[in-house]
């Protein structure tokens, strides 16, 4: 295991980074598309459908990842993580002669389906199997951001013949883009079982954590320049998964997702797959430390 890690450290770096990606998502770029203006085409609104999928996929994407085991860390735990995050944004696919939304938000134009998104994670255990968590990470190829913060509780964990079952709440938003504001506040429960393992027969020194997770994850998002008298005006508007006038069923995507952890002694390795119904699939394999 200690001679994988390496190699493993290696393949977490964003080999995509030759890939061309915009330097920043931008609101005003959805002005004009091609040098000519961004009108509605026979009543389908190219700006106002793009603003609402980049929003959708935007926060799907930086919104609290399962990245971790069932099992909290207990009081004295601690863990330290370092992984990337690929999402696929499948509306990049839907149609080839019309511009979607991250081609109008990319002052340039161009837009990859594919994101990547470097990240550090770190947990802390806490008595009553409570959990806290915080997650920092960069959208690769950009100039911006995302931050997040969670909490779990570990509802059954520990018992041999019972999986561990856990529930998180949490929110992380988008940050260094003074154009627009995107936050996710996520609700789930993963269960899990923890096995343990080793090279040497009766003695166990490494263990396999497979988990499954099911939530629903609440999106808003709103343009922040003053878009009055703009050809923008009322096409680029406030959305939220929450409740109130700018509310849309559709910013409230149900997630699900899967994965396991490999600890052995200090060192961990996780790989994780989620998908939120309607909004991007996202990959996420990571490498940390758990003391």
């Amino acid at each position: 295991m200690r001679r994988v890690l390496p190699i493993l450290a290696v393949s977490l770096l964003p080999s995509v980074a030759h890939a061309e990606f915009p330097e920043r998502i931008s609101v005003w770029a959805m002005e004009d598309f091609g040098g000519a203006r961004t009108e509605a085409v026979d009543g389908d609104d190219y700006v106002a459908s793009g603003w609402r999928e980049v929003s959708l996929e935007l926060g799907s994407t930086i919104s609290n990842k399962a990245v971790a085991p069932a099992r909290t860390l207990g009081v004295a735990g601690f863990h330290v993580g370092f992984g990337t995050t690929f999402a696929h944004l499948p509306g990049r696919w839907e149609d080839d002669e019309n511009p979607d939304g991250w081609e109008l938000m990319d002052p340039d134009e161009e837009a990859s389906p594919l994101l990547f998104l470097p990240n550090i994670q770190v947990r802390k255990g806490l008595p009553a199997s409570l959990e806290v968590g915080a997650n920092f990470g960069w959208l690769g190829g950009t100039e911006t951001a995302f931050v997040g913060g969670y909490g779990r509780w570990g509802i059954v964990e520990g018992y041999r013949i019972l999986p561990d079952v856990s529930v998180q709440v949490g929110y992380a938003g988008y940050v260094g883009n003074d154009e627009m504001e995107v936050g996710a506040l996520d609700m789930s429960a993963s269960v899990g079982y923890t096995l343990p393992f080793g090279p040497v027969p009766g003695i166990h020194t490494a263990k396999f954590s497979p988990f499954m997770t099911l939530g629903l994850t609440r999106i808003h998002a709103a343009p922040r320049v003053d878009l009055t008298g703009s050809r923008l005006d009322g096409r680029i508007t406030e959305l939220s998964g929450f409740e109130g006038d700018a509310f849309d069923e559709g910013f409230a995507p149900f997630t699900f997702a899967g994965g396991f952890e490999v600890q052995s002694g200090q060192f961990t390795f996780d790989l994780t797959s989620g998908y939120a119904v309607g909004c991007a699939v996202n990959f996420n394999i990571g490498l940390g430390f758990t003391y």
